[in-house]
């Protein structure tokens, strides 16, 4: 089991894995404030509840010739009990993503420079303390299987960078950003999400 002081370490790696002075790279934090929906069982559906993860970003240049594209690479992690559906599945969600997404400038308009983007949500998730409700009482339920599990689904993200100074080199960043997450092979984690990023 991954426990968050190691999803902590593989963070700092990550971010320590290229040079932090190379020109159009940042890093920094991000907050998501996810809005899930229903993930579909057997015995039933989960209810659809809202949640914060928290992690962190790395973007650079993906073509040093054309600083319209550009990767964003984010590691986030959640931890939560969801809202229990009526006469569906209650759960503690644990959950460990690495996010892919090439992005795309629109234009420049002062400081601020909107982006789109498509790209890959991978993750491990852990459900645990499981219930299948009935007559809306956990405590009549049945207690059901812990599932761990990879989950891997598609990204897609409207952004803009707001710029907090004129030199291009040193300036911070602020990206508020909406993501729609789709998942693709496990049914888990998925929905709208609202976003924003502070980048050095």
């Amino acid at each position: 089991m991954v426990k968050p002081i190691q999803f902590g370490f593989m963070a700092v790696i990550f971010a320590l894995s290229t040079p932090v002075f190379a020109k159009g790279e940042r890093y920094g934090a991000v907050a998501n404030f996810k809005m899930m929906e229903s993930i579909e069982y057997e015995e039933g559906l989960s209810d659809e509840f809202n949640t914060i993860s928290y992690g962190f970003v790395h973007t650079r240049p993906i073509d040093e010739n054309n600083n319209r594209w550009r990767w964003w690479f984010g590691v986030n992690y959640l931890s939560d009990t969801t809202d229990t559906a009526e006469n569906g599945i209650h759960q503690d969600v644990n959950n460990y993503e690495f996010r892919v997404v090439p992005q795309y400038a629109l234009g420049k308009w002062n400081a601020f420079t909107p982006y789109i983007g498509t790209g890959l949500s991978m993750a491990y998730s852990q459900y645990s303390n499981r219930w299948q409700i009935e007559n809306n009482n956990k405590a009549s339920g049945t207690e059901l299987e812990d599932i761990n599990q990879f989950e891997l689904g598609v990204v897609v993200s409207l952004a803009t960078v707001i710029k907090l100074s004129d030199n291009p080199d040193s300036h911070l960043q602020i990206i508020p950003q909406a993501s729609y997450i789709q998942p693709l092979y496990n049914d888990g984690i998925g929905g709208l999400e609202l976003s924003v990023a502070l980048l050095f």
